[in-house]
């Protein structure tokens, strides 16, 4: 769910800028003789480099796929914020029925109080498909004020739910960013072909008449705008596409936003607001590589409503380039890291005679013949802005004890004096060495959380260090920071019931660095 967001993105941009700022160098006349002048420069001693290596900040911890509660380097630990089913959420703002609070907890944004530094709101997203005819069918969100009181973060307000009744519901819902105009988007993670795929047989989408001029499946697979100020959805971006939205970037210009697809295979697309700080109309592109990987342009896209819930067939048909599941994304000025996630087995035959053609890295080291690409452990990929490059910045696999494979939620802190690539796993399988084999027969899951110095040009498997481990079962998501980067909030997401309270229900913890 990625990223300083919005509020610490500006604390991150500010602190770039004070930092690059250089002295200008004055000239300094010196009488040597009475007939020979030289100027000679002046200039500012060299800035001294405060970076500590993460050492300094935590101590990596070994790999553990035992574990039935969340696993912290020493000295640190985990505060329990808010829980699937044991919290109570108002239905209404302001009314007084309370539901049990949703699960599947994904997206994080922290909103910042403005007069209180360590106080703000956080908002929850949970990717979901069920109904509930209290909190709204399908996906949603929660949101809840936290305070630091005598160093401890507690909750300070109710749980409020996140009304999507004024868009008809939401599904799954996934990643997003608060943008620069103050609004959340909320990205649903999937679409289908059908009301009765939402129906579910009752048990998801109830109500799947019409929306408008739309079907209802046809109101489903969007970037969702929610009011952070009313706790209310106000519109379904239309305009950035109907596909697999998984998260969404905002640029600086308060117009530009990058998307990615949860999809194999699955497009990098563009948005370009028509105008400022108003997301609702603009125009959508899809990349498209070069031959040689080293740059690449944009597609322009149709922008009629029709075409745009088609949009991922029409992009591959106009030659755009095919990706194995592009998942959260995090940025640093021009460069946007990606997390591809990977796919173990598949056929593209049928996008490629489309027009598709799979991105570089995958055809050099994934194509197995006859259109056939296996993806099994996934990377992290890193975009330029400027020259439309995508490259493999660290490609996923075994080294030793680590096995780094399926990144799927992502992104980025400053802790003395270096940034971090902070890397939540989403593993596939149990299968092909992404476990020990003692563990694929328990047959449950175990992920882990990294963190990657992003100053190293060329990161190898061995510079991931290792900051927590899942309770079985479970992933990490959602991970964001505070704009002091003091607090990481992080989400559990379906954890087992087996590992016994609290790590039996999803859950959103709050962690103090030193």
């Amino acid at each position: 769910m990625t990223k300083y967001f919005i509020f610490s993105t500006i604390w991150f941009l500010t602190s770039c800028s004070e930092n690059s700022t250089q002295q200008r160098e004055t000239p300094h006349q010196q009488a040597v003789s009475p007939t020979i002048e030289t100027k000679e420069k002046v200039t500012s001693p060299p800035k001294k480099n405060n970076s500590q290596p993460i050492d300094s900040v935590f101590t990596p911890i070994d790999t553990n796929f035992t574990t039935s509660t969340v696993l912290l380097p020493k000295g640190l630990s985990a505060q329990i914020l808010f829980q699937e089913k044991n919290d109570k959420v108002l239905v209404s703002p302001n009314g007084t029925e309370t539901a049990p609070a949703k699960g599947n907890h994904d997206m994080l944004a922290f909103l910042p109080d403005s007069t209180t530094p360590e106080k703000g709101q956080l908002f929850v997203s949970h990717e979901l498909r069920s109904g509930n005819p209290l909190l709204g069918d399908g996906g949603g969100a929660t949101m809840f004020t936290i305070e630091k009181q005598s160093g401890i973060w507690k909750v300070v307000s109710p749980f409020f739910n996140v009304d999507f009744s004024t868009v008809r519901d939401t599904d799954r819902n996934c990643g997003g960013a608060v943008a620069p105009n103050g609004m959340i988007y909320t990205c649903e993670e999937h679409q289908g072909y059908s009301n009765s795929y939402f129906y579910l047989n009752g048990k998801g989408h109830r109500d799947t008449s019409d929306v408008g001029n739309l079907k209802f499946y046809e109101n489903i697979g969007y970037v969702v705008e929610v009011d952070p100020k009313t706790m209310k959805a106000t519109q379904k971006i239309i305009a950035m596409g109907c596909y697999f939205h998984e998260d969404i970037e905002f640029m600086d210009d308060h117009k530009t936003a990058y998307l990615t697809d949860d999809k194999e295979p699955g497009v990098w697309f563009k948005f370009v607001a028509d105008q400022k700080d108003d997301y609702s109309q603009g125009q959508l592109y899809a990349y498209r590589q070069t031959e040689d990987g080293t740059s690449g342009e944009w597609i322009t896209l149709p922008r009629d409503t029709a075409s745009l819930f088609n949009i991922r067939k029409i992009a591959i048909e106009k030659g755009a380039t095919l990706f194995m599941r592009h998942e959260w994304i995090a940025r640093k000025g021009n460069k946007i890291y990606i997390a591809e996630t990977g796919h173990d087995h598949t056929d593209w035959t049928k996008p490629i005679s489309q027009g598709g053609k799979p991105a570089k890295h995958l055809r050099d080291h994934q194509h197995k013949g006859n259109n056939i690409y296996e993806d099994v452990y996934g990377r992290i990929l890193v975009f330029d802005t400027q020259t439309n490059e995508m490259d493999v910045y660290l490609e996923g696999g075994k080294l030793d004890a680590t096995v780094f494979s399926n990144p799927d939620c992502i992104t980025l802190t400053h802790q003395k004096g270096k940034d971090y690539l902070v890397i939540c796993e989403d593993i596939n399988k149990n299968n092909k060495g992404r476990v020990p084999k003692y563990v694929k027969k328990k047959n449950h899951w175990y992920n882990e959380l990294y963190f990657l110095d992003i100053g190293l040009k060329t990161p190898s498997l061995s510079d991931l260090k290792r900051f927590a481990v899942t309770p079985m079962g479970a992933e990490f998501t959602g991970a964001i920071f505070t704009p002091d980067n003091k607090t990481m909030f992080l989400n559990v997401q379906h954890p087992h019931w087996r590992n016994g309270a609290p790590y039996n229900r999803s859950t959103t913890i709050a962690i103090d660095f030193p």
